[in-house]
């Protein structure tokens, strides 16, 4: 049975290390992510530095630790001796394992251990004992004073602060390195564009630091290096925050199969799935190191208290709103090149609390340019401050209007998102003209967010009865919850359209909506009809947020 189970751990961990992350679908950011990129380059230049450093020690290393191996293949009844084994099990020279197989089989043939015990009272063994623990000690000397024990995190609990971060920038090899940053830079600089630069450096350090909590709490015996422990962190942040964004994966086993066709190498999958695959592989690892009874030389460990950290510091982020009320306003004012004097003067009034004074300021500075984007942000920003909703609604509409006037359907996405963000959760009531609601509806239909688009043109056709879209808002509307097999949306919508006397095309979609929609329901088992309860208010997702 183990060995099935063992077979069946290889082929599902060959499975998932053959998709490589190489990027996500959100390319486009506001602002250059220099913290992503200037972490890179840190682990990058840190490694090259001191690669030939870290390389005569490793040198210097392996000569003493071979001489001490030989010395013991040479002298094997020492390790009869209980000290020995304990002191070369504490400093990682020997596992715990074949220490415990050793006490075994002495306990297990008295004559034998008694015959041991008197050679090892005597001067020859306390010679060789001497000489043993001369060679031991050279070979921990050597790592001491290396370059990973000095600023990776050191063994036996004998770490220094600093060491919680200095850690996460020291790789032991190029595959380390390289495997590390790919994993990275595949989904840092969505998190970054969320969160901030500052927010999202210090989420960085603090994952770093977090990871290597099981280290403090049951010391092991090698030095801890290495940025998996943050960039797990950075993973499980990704995994809640953006669960559903597409992940660019470079297939191996489709580089292979393009040498006798033409399947794309580079597949598409949602987030979550490839997240909690990988961390499923990393369990499936671990679990499988311990059937074998080896000891890995991957700190899982650090993985999984960073992948926790990363999850919870998201999961505040979400249960604060500190990203919808604070991140996002002032990134949004700062992306263009510059401000005007107003808008700058007005986030100052904010900062020290004078909301009146930042609103008149910018009242009077939109009065001269209606379209300065940072003076709309900067308004956004204080009308979510002193919870104006009207005016929020309005500030919100026109910097909607502006990026579909230029054509920027995926700002104008986000700008919507941050509306939604910012009404209580039981008070979801965004009004927006129609004519851009059915753009951006239509704009996540076009975007395969069929969920996110029903719910959309439905809050569209219950917020505008009465304006000249609103049937093509709720025949198009009713056609998208179709697809997602909502029956009892569509229908609501396809009988609006209908009662508000929809004509030519709209009207004929609307009757052949209205037909299959009845026969979906006349198929329904008769328990299954219950009466359904509005679902106007908190559909959307999960229920605010549109871009996840």
């Amino acid at each position: 049975m183990s060995n099935l189970l063992t077979v069946l751990i290889l082929i599902f961990l060959f499975v998932v290390s053959s998709f490589t992350p190489i990027g996500n679908e959100n390319s486009t950011v506001r602002r250059l992510p220099l913290i992503t990129f200037s972490i890179l380059a840190l682990n990058v230049v840190i490694f090259f530095v001191t690669l030939p450093v870290v390389a005569g020690q490793r040198e210097e290393f392996e000569k003493l630790a071979i001489s001490m191996e030989l010395f013991v293949k040479q002298h094997p009844e020492l390790l009869a001796d209980e000290g020995v084994r304990k002191k070369l099990t504490e400093t990682g020279l020997m596992s715990k394992s074949k220490s415990d197989d050793i006490a075994a089989q002495l306990k297990g043939t008295p004559q034998l251990e008694s015959q041991f015990q008197e050679w090892l009272a005597g001067l020859e063994a306390q010679t060789l004992r001497d000489e043993l623990n001369q060679k031991i000690t050279a070979v921990m000397d050597a790592a001491n004073a290396s370059l990973f024990h000095k600023w990776g995190f050191a063994p036996n609990g004998n770490w220094k602060l600093y060491q919680l971060i200095t850690s996460a920038f020291l790789h032991g090899g190029y595959v380390h390195l390289f495997s590390n940053l790919i994993f990275f830079f595949a989904i840092a600089f969505s998190l970054e564009d969320l969160w901030g630069r500052g927010v999202f450096l210090g989420f960085y350090l603090l994952g770093a630091a977090a990871s290597l909590i099981p280290s403090v709490i049951h010391p092991i015996a090698g030095a801890t290096l290495g940025a998996s422990g943050a960039i797990s962190a950075t993973m499980g942040a990704f995994l809640f925050r953006l669960p559903k964004t597409k992940i660019k994966l470079l297939s191996l086993l489709r580089v292979l199969a393009r040498l006798f066709g033409k399947r794309p190498v580079v597949v598409m999958l949602p987030g979550y799935i490839f997240i909690i695959g990988y961390f499923a592989a990393q369990v499936a690892a671990w679990y499988l190191d311990k059937l074998q009874g080896s000891v890995s030389n991957v700190a899982f460990s650090a993985h999984f208290a960073g992948f926790a950290f990363g999850v919870c510091f998201a999961m505040m982020m979400k249960v604060t709103k500190y990203e919808e009320e604070h991140i996002n306003p002032k990134i949004e004012a700062m992306v263009s090149f510059s401000a005007a004097p107003a808008v700058t003067d007005a986030l100052e009034a904010l900062d020290k609390g004078d909301a009146v004074l930042a609103e008149r300021k910018l009242r009077a500075h939109l009065g001269k340019q209606p379209n300065d984007t940072n003076a709309l942000m900067a308004a956004i920003q204080v009308y979510q401050h002193t919870s104006n909703f009207d005016r929020l609604n309005g500030m919100y509409a026109r910097l909607i209007r502006q990026h579909l006037a230029g054509q920027d359907k995926e700002a104008a996405l986000y700008a919507y998102d941050g509306l939604l963000s910012a009404f209580p959760d039981n008070n979801v009531a965004p009004r927006i003209p129609a004519r851009d609601w059915i753009v951006i509806c239509e704009y996540l239909r076009e975007s395969e967010m069929n969920k996110e688009a029903a719910v959309e043109y439905e809050r569209l056709v219950n917020a505008c009865p009465d304006d000249p879209l609103l049937t093509r808002a709720a025949v198009q509307g009713g056609e998208v919850a179709l697809l997602i097999q909502d029956v009892d949306r569509a229908l609501g919508m396809f009988e609006k359209a209908e009662a508000a006397n929809a004509a030519g095309a709209y009207a004929e979609r609307a009757r052949t909506g209205i037909e299959k929609c009845q026969r979906i329901l006349d198929l329904r088992p008769n328990w299954t009809k219950q009466p359904q309860k509005p679902q106007f208010h908190g559909v959307i997702i999960e229920e605010q947020k549109i871009v996840s």
